[in-house]
């Protein structure tokens, strides 16, 4: 079996360009306070998200009707505005209230934009 042979480089008068990339759109809310719920079968999640200067500034379980405490998914509320988004980490064991509270962030923001 022959060699491989290595590829060619192209031409040193001609120009390799790369695309550049688009800009990343951000979604800008208006400023206040939010208030977005979740459900579970294991109860509600109620979201309070705080937008400043159009940015989530903070996001908080306002109330937990679920049948487990809510301090399981504690972790959750500062990935939002770390993150500006409602995508957070799930929490093994505690899927169903995770559920709840990336649902009640969702409710929220869809109020401030």
């Amino acid at each position: 079996m022959p060699a491989a042979e290595p590829p060619t480089p192209p031409p040193a008068d001609v120009a390799t360009t790369v695309a550049p990339t688009p800009p990343v759109a951000t979604v800008r809310y208006t400023d206040g306070t939010y208030y977005g719920w979740g459900t579970s079968r294991h109860g509600d999640i109620q979201a309070a998200v705080v937008i400043e200067d159009g940015r989530i500034a903070s996001a908080t379980i306002a109330q937990c009707l679920t049948r487990y405490s809510c301090n399981v998914i504690a972790t959750l509320p500062p990935q939002v505005a770390q993150r500006q988004s409602p995508e957070v980490d799930y929490v093994s064991g505690a899927t169903q209230s995770t559920n709840a509270f990336y649902y009640a962030v969702v409710d929220a923001l869809s109020k401030a934009k």
